[in-house]
């Protein structure tokens, strides 16, 4: 008798594994072939920037400088860590945005002041002109649906000589790629 039941347990045990093999393999084939999901929907892309002082060249410093986005809407937030200047030559107009606005320390502007500007991110090929304030937190959303790369850089005085010497004339500092697919 005991040898009859461990065979029924045995034999219970055997097809309550295969019922939970098949849902789920039913569960997996339903969610490939566009069934039933619990995913969100898809909201935009975010990229995230910082600008800091390089320990070894003092000089400021996008970080990445180089980075790819899918095509669409991207969210970029730009932490500047850089010291703010006064950049009197700025007319510091947001172009190239959704809604042709940026965020700075959570105010929406359309033109920055340029008191305190410190760097900007440039995509000319865009038209993208944002203002990134030293030592603030910049948000802004792009939507670009072209895909290829976009050189991007800072336009602000900030590199030794100004415009030309030292972060503004060495790749990776104030300048790169922004690669869309």
């Amino acid at each position: 008798m005991k040898y009859q039941e461990y065979n029924n347990l045995i034999a219970v045990g055997v097809a309550l594994v295969a019922v939970v093999l098949v849902l789920v393999w039913a569960t997996m084939a339903a969610a490939s072939n566009g069934g039933p999901t619990t995913t969100q929907p898809a909201g935009p892309a975010h990229m995230y920037l910082t600008i800091q002082i390089n320990p070894v060249t003092g000089w400021p410093q996008y970080s990445p400088a180089n980075f790819t986005v899918p095509a669409g809407e991207v969210v970029f937030t730009i932490v500047d860590y850089d010291s703010p200047m006064n950049w009197t030559s700025c007319t510091c107009n947001v172009n190239g945005t959704v809604g042709g606005t940026e965020t700075v320390n959570g105010t929406s502007y359309s033109v920055v002041s340029n008191a305190n500007v410190a760097h900007t991110f440039d995509i000319p090929s865009l038209h993208l002109n944002v203002m990134s304030p030293g030592m603030s937190t910049v948000t802004f959303a792009v939507d670009v649906t072209q895909a290829g790369t976009y050189t991007w850089m800072c336009v602000t005085p900030c590199g030794t000589n100004g415009y030309t010497g030292g972060a503004m004339s060495t790749p990776g500092y104030m300048s790169g790629t922004m690669t869309v697919v």
